[in-house]
């Protein structure tokens, strides 16, 4: 318990005020921490009266022995002693702290990930945690652009673990100085770069909850730039919606995830996505509201049918939605280009020269590509 690094923190603390040699020693005797003039040989207790005892847990663990006793040892020795239990705690605390973290974060990934995830068992951990499972809560992924945190090489310095702690405190930050009536929320880190928040909804009353999802799809941006003045690194942050119930969390985490995902392909990663700006394909991501889902499925299946129009909407969209320049490029006369984009409205219900139309049109061209691996597997 009474290791090298705590003894060393011990006699740096003790040497600052006695004027004097010292060691510390282990609760055997033998010397873990000495000042510079002193070897390590082993002291026999039993022949120095003046080593002065300190506990941890109502255990003694070591000792302080000075190189010589001192005048005022009665008086000083409760102080020394009192000096080295505190840095004792205080060190145990702060070496439990990244194990504390790191059991955090396995059970929420192993909340949001495990395939058959046992219920029970999950909500006993969580009471360990202090955590409520039952509060509605919403998912947000976050990714920082740090790949020091993946490398390869990690360095013996733990630096690793200094930026993982300070990240998360960031986040922690940017959170309680923007939702200052929610402290409930859980920030885990997942692995690799990716950060999870579990944001507290403070209510599970249906009416509040929903002005109260509006209002936070509103601050979305708000918290987004606090979150990068934080983290002070390129981040792309993904949103899912609320279901309730624990599996709706883990839906909430998907489609975070996938929000990231498709955002990053369709525009950009360092920016913030909510699964709903996907349109027409944001219910294929979710998995929630069956008539929103054929849909969408019907959509896509339109666009795969015709290459033609997958052609066409392709060009027009790379050309800015030109028309001149996209007849150009497919070698067609304007009015061709005009006649096929009736035709593609007709056909989608949706008219790419609309510009709300226009993105939700790319977005499920996009998908398909997004999907296409997980259907031939």
């Amino acid at each position: 318990m009474l290791s090298q690094q705590i003894a060393d923190k011990i006699r740096a603390k003790v040497s600052a005020l006695v004027s004097q040699e010292l060691r510390v020693l282990d609760a055997t005797g033998k010397s873990l921490a000495t000042t510079p003039a002193l070897n390590a040989a082993k002291v026999n207790l039993t022949e120095t009266p003046w080593a002065i005892p300190f506990s941890y847990g109502g255990n003694v663990v070591g000792y302080i022995v000075l190189e010589h006793e001192m005048p005022n040892h009665d008086e000083i020795a409760p102080l020394i002693r009192s000096i080295a239990e505190l840095v004792m705690h205080q060190s145990i605390v702060l070496e439990q702290i990244p194990r504390q973290d790191e059991r955090l974060d396995k059970f929420i990934y192993d909340l949001l990930n495990q395939p058959q995830p046992d219920w029970s068992l999950l909500a006993a951990e969580a009471r360990l945690f202090d955590i409520e499972l039952e509060r509605p809560r919403i998912a947000i992924v976050i990714q920082v652009d740090d790949p020091t945190l993946v490398s390869r090489f990690q360095d013996p310095s733990n630096d690793r673990e200094i930026r993982l702690t300070r990240y998360k405190f960031g986040i922690n930050r940017a959170l309680d100085s923007f939702y200052t009536s929610s402290r409930e929320n859980i920030v885990s880190y997942l692995g690799g770069t990716s950060f999870c928040i579990l944001k507290d909804l403070l209510t599970d009353d249906d009416a509040e909850l929903g002005a109260q999802l509006e209002n936070f799809k509103k601050s979305l941006n708000a918290i987004y730039g606090i979150l990068k003045s934080e983290l002070k690194l390129p981040t792309t942050v993904g949103v899912g919606n609320y279901h309730p119930n624990l599996e709706g969390l883990r839906q909430s985490y998907h489609e975070a995830i996938s929000a990231i995902e498709l955002g990053a392909q369709t525009w950009d990663q360092d920016r913030i996505y909510h699964i709903d700006d996907f349109g027409v394909v944001a219910p294929l991501l979710s998995g929630v509201d069956e008539s929103n889902i054929y849909f969408s499925r019907e959509l896509l299946e339109r666009l795969g049918e015709n290459h033609e129009i997958i052609q066409t909407l392709e060009a027009f969209f790379a050309f800015d939605m030109s028309l001149t320049r996209t007849a150009d490029k497919l070698g067609i006369h304007r009015n061709t280009l005009v006649y096929r984009l009736d035709r593609i409205t007709e056909t989608l219900g949706l008219d790419p020269r609309v510009f709300d139309d226009a993105v939700q049109i790319k977005l499920a061209i996009l998908y398909n590509r997004f999907v296409e691996p997980t259907r031939a597997a």
